[in-house]
């Protein structure tokens, strides 16, 4: 966080009062993003309870099994016809090249956003959550996740802004490391220092 802290002075504050964080990509990385998938709009519990009758019936989370199980079977498990058919064109193009899960260190973030995005079912700040938490990406920023907005406003105590787009703002010296900034700001949100209506160099450790 060396790099970080260098870079802006108040997240380096906030790494201070924090402490480390790190990444951990998930080393299946379909089953993650058909469990994303599953989790949309759903409540932790709801989408738990689902995601473990999904476990219940496949032999593997894999696009070939996912492909040939009856739809029936994966819809009464509580998954709804909708993220059904996008799990479906999800396994069809990861099977066909399209989306290329196999061959991720060939391919660029960047890449790699537009290719999920093509998915049904599959939006920016979906695939932005899986290249950050399942791959482990380290410089992904969610212009789009609301909550990094604000974390982002408080964090360097921004004016009202037009476009809203104080991420972007707070979040400009953070390259190449922009997934652990945004890891502190979610943090700081969990543990109610965004939320203490303090500035963040007079919040004290959590």
């Amino acid at each position: 966080m060396i790099a970080l802290s260098q870079a802006d002075p108040k997240l380096a504050r906030l790494i201070t009062l924090i402490g480390e964080l790190t990444l951990t990509p998930s080393d299946r990385p379909y089953e993650s993003l058909v469990m994303s998938i599953i989790s949309q709009q759903l409540s932790a519990k709801a989408a738990l309870t689902i995601k473990t009758r999904v476990k219940t019936i496949l032999p593997a989370i894999t696009p070939e099994h996912v492909l040939a199980m009856d739809e029936e079977a994966i819809r009464q498990c509580g998954v709804s016809y909708p993220k059904i058919r996008y799990i479906r064109d999800l396994s069809t193009k990861v099977l066909n090249g399209e989306v290329m899960l196999d061959q991720l260190h060939d391919v660029d973030s960047s890449e790699l956003l537009n290719q999920l995005t093509s998915v049904k079912g599959i939006g920016v700040w979906t695939a932005e959550m899986f290249l950050l938490f399942a791959l482990g990406r380290p410089d992904i920023l969610s212009l789009g996740d609301a909550g990094l907005q604000r974390a982002a406003r408080w964090l360097h105590a921004l004016p009202e802004r037009p476009d809203k787009n104080y991420l972007g703002v707070a979040a400009a010296n953070w390259a190449p490391y922009r997934s652990f900034g945004s890891l502190y700001l979610w943090r700081a949100i969990d543990t109610g220092l965004v939320d203490s209506g303090l500035p963040v160099e007079a919040c004290e450790k959590t």
